[in-house]
């Protein structure tokens, strides 16, 4: 009798562990379990070689990773190296996908285990749905992040072939921006406008030099092919402008005997001698590509003191403008921003392009470039080019998220600061140095009479209708963000 009733009650406890709710309950767990810790259901449900195999695998996974926290934690650079990396975003993008079909192959398992056939119609439906949004989010992400990977890969093959390094002179690493303004109707680049970005290599301190495109009797440097031809500075006469020594040497292939671009090598000759800066690498900018860039992060908010001109002297019955504000322009009139000169001058232009660039670099947080990162790797494609090496990216991207918030010191050789028919080049040096020192926390009393390049921004008056000198104050300014 006892015997029997042990046996009904073992009996009656198997039915219950074998109840309906039970399998629900069941068949929801082990893809909880699988989610968490891959492997956990098939070790619970008694497939101990995948089940451990699995767990191995995933606790090595969060080893691989504490270590390399543990290890690179202080090291952003090398950590943002990763990211441009082509070879390692490919490896990344194939181990990802691999990971991803396991784990897959492991839901699917897991609902396998629990029976779903033997559960009813209802629940077997909730099993189902929750089963194919888990394996659907994680084929979607998958994909997306597989996607963004090679977008990425493609950029930084395609915009960043170079491979020579430039090392920082004095700890510092000094780019030429060269706004380029190449059209069909036109010969050569004529770049629009040429910046140098002074940066400290340690600290991301910037300073900003700019210099107008219409700067005579540049000297080229003892070093530099151009200087047998011109020993006296580029002093041929009223056509020869900063911007036109491009056009002059672009085909001088006997200068630059080895240069993929004889007519910018040049460039960057005369801009060390302009500002007595070593030039370590140059960005091209595609001006018609920049309105790509600024619609592909949403815009960019500016301060618009006073009304921008969006048309110029062939156009001037379009008499369409920016008005005053603030307010977020889109690529279009964010290009009007920077390059308008009706009732406007290259002196003002060049303020507002410096004051755009601070923006932009202000508002480009990363959480905005990877929402928007395949629009903004396709606008590079055609927005850059430059001589800055894969290898180096690392470095430049940690020194730009270094430099996000930090002042920004200009230095500009426009009027009534400096002549720009009959520059003197000496005093120019001596400003460009006197910012630096300023920038890096080394302030020293210029000499008598020097200009400093470093004129403390007027107060901000209210928007006229019509400024010739929008934007001059940002071009000798102590704090770039408080002069726009």
């Amino acid at each position: 009798m006892t015997h029997r009733a042990s046996l009904l009650g073992r009996g009656y406890q198997d039915r219950h562990l074998d109840s309906p709710r039970v399998r629900f309950r069941r068949v929801l767990a082990l893809c909880i379990m699988t989610i968490v810790v891959p492997g956990s259901a098939q070790l619970a449900m008694g497939k101990r070689v995948m089940g451990w195999t699995a767990i191995g695998a995933w606790l090595l996974a969060i080893a691989g990773a504490a270590y390399t926290y543990a290890t690179f934690r202080s090291d952003r650079a090398q950590v943002l190296g990763w990211f441009t990396d082509p070879d390692v975003l490919m490896a990344t993008r194939v181990g990802m996908v691999v990971v991803a079909l396991l784990w897959l192959v492991l839901f699917v398992d897991a609902w396998r285990l629990g029976s779903p056939v033997r559960l009813t119609f209802a629940r077997a439906a909730v099993v189902t749905v929750v089963n194919l949004a888990i394996i659907g989010s994680v084929a979607g992400s998958t994909a997306f992040a597989s996607q963004l990977i090679q977008v990425q890969r493609s950029v930084v093959q395609e915009v960043f072939p170079e491979t020579k390094t430039s090392t920082p002179l004095q700890g510092r690493y000094n780019i030429l921006l060269v706004g380029s303004d190449a059209r069909e109707d036109r010969t050569g680049i004529r770049p629009d406008s040429l910046t140098v970005l002074s940066v400290d290599a340690n600290t991301g301190k910037s300073v900003m030099v700019s210099l107008p495109r219409n700067l005579q009797n540049v000297p080229f440097p003892k070093s530099s092919p151009m200087h047998a031809l011109y020993p006296y500075g580029f002093n041929c006469g009223a056509e020869c402008l900063l911007n036109a020594v491009h056009t002059t040497a672009q085909n001088r292939t006997d200068l630059y005997p080895s240069s993929k671009d004889p007519g910018l090598d040049a460039t960057i000759d005369a801009i060390r001698g302009a500002t007595g800066l070593k030039i370590n690498y140059y960005v091209m900018v595609n001006l018609n590509g920049f309105k790509g860039l600024v619609d592909a992060v949403g815009g960019v908010e500016m301060d618009v003191k006073s009304r921008i001109a969006m048309f110029g002297q062939a156009d001037a019955y379009k008499n369409i403008y920016i008005e005053p504000g603030r307010q977020k322009l889109n690529g279009q009139k964010a290009l009007w921003y920077a390059r308008s000169r009706v009732q406007s001058d290259d002196y003002a232009r060049m303020g507002r392009q410096k004051c755009l660039m601070a923006a932009m670099v202000d508002q480009l947080s990363p959480a905005t470039v990877l929402k928007n990162a395949t629009q903004i790797a396709s606008s590079g494609k055609e927005l850059l080019s430059t001589s800055i090496p894969q290898q180096e990216l690392g470095q430049f991207a940690d020194l730009a998220l270094k430099a996000r918030g930090k002042q920004i010191r200009t230095v500009s050789i426009v009027p009534p600061e400096f002549n720009t028919v009959t520059p003197d080049y000496e005093a120019i040096h001596a400003a460009i140095r006197q910012a630096i020192r300023t920038s890096e926390g080394k302030v020293a009393k210029p000499a008598p009479g020097t200009p400093t390049g470093t004129t403390t921004a007027p107060a901000p008056t209210a928007p006229t209708t019509v400024s010739p000198t929008e934007g001059r104050a940002a071009n000798n300014a102590e704090d770039l963000k408080s002069a726009c």
